[in-house]
């Protein structure tokens, strides 16, 4: 069994303070394998501000795999938005925008989904979705392949607004390759194996993840997803701020199985 983390919008520049010391603290208490962090690591792109994501990133002494979000990209600043938009970004956090990572049967594939030419909406590129699809076919069979992107491929009730230009063909795509596990942020909104449940199956599991940090008004879905990933099961547990205690908690424990390379919810043992 493979601990991932899923860690999302972050926006430091525009963050709750005091939720980072219990962030922390509830993400070394998971002991995952992978820290998985989807994008907006910063609020406005600023170098100071992605010093002080680096900074929290680093200092958990753990593994990380790490993909840009469209926060991640200068605003106020034209000429660096088009001709280098993702220039502090790689300096900050490393020249690789699409990482990959290999956990035994999991794989995880990165996908960088900002779009300078767009600020709130992203893009899923043809040739990354290819080269995805050529690497889930190529590797070893029977494992676990789960994507990582910071703009949703799939939308739930309610934030039905295109925010992905090509997503559905790309899913299509990736499902026949033979991908498995979509995690993904953006939405500030959790989202646990959209239209799975025990009756109805989706050969492509989606999990988004709320955000861990940001501190915009009406923001109230702060926290983390916990996976617990193995070929054709997998776990999440989503830990969510309790507001009173100012601590991070788990809550209900969500379970999926793979069948038929489909996947379907179960009741946990």
């Amino acid at each position: 069994m493979t601990r991932l983390l899923h860690l999302t919008d972050l926006h430091f520049g525009l963050h709750r303070v005091e939720l980072v010391e219990p962030l922390r603290a509830a993400i070394l208490a998971n002991q995952p394998d992978l820290v998985v962090v989807s994008g907006d690591l910063t609020h406005r792109a600023r170098a100071g501000q992605f010093r002080a994501a680096m900074q929290f990133l680093n200092g958990l002494g753990l593994p990380l795999m790490i993909i840009p979000g469209n926060h991640d990209m200068p605003l106020f600043n034209p000429f660096a938005r088009f001709l280098s938009p993702f220039g502090r970004y790689r300096r900050a956090v490393g020249r690789d925008l699409t990482p990959q990572v290999a956990l035994g049967a999991v794989r995880l594939f990165g996908v960088n989904t900002a779009d300078p030419q767009q600020w709130r909406g992203g893009v899923a590129r043809k040739e990354e979705i290819e080269r995805v699809c050529q690497a889930v076919r190529a590797g070893p069979d029977g494992g676990l392949n789960i994507l990582v992107a910071h703009h949703p491929f799939a939308e739930p009730p309610g934030f039905e607004r295109g925010e992905t230009a090509g997503a559905q063909i790309a899913t299509e795509k990736l499902a026949a390759a033979g991908l498995n596990v979509i995690l993904s942020g953006h939405l500030h909104h959790w989202t646990v194996g959209l239209g799975i449940d025990a009756t109805s199956v989706r050969p492509v599991l989606h999990i988004q993840t709320g955000t861990a940090l940001c501190s915009r008004i009406g923001e109230k879905n702060h926290g983390f997803a916990v996976i617990d990933a193995s070929v054709g099961q997998i776990a999440v547990t989503p830990w969510v701020i309790d507001e009173a205690r100012t601590v991070f908690a788990p809550q209900a424990r969500v379970a999926f199985q793979g069948v038929d390379g489909l996947w379907q919810r179960v009741a946990l043992a």
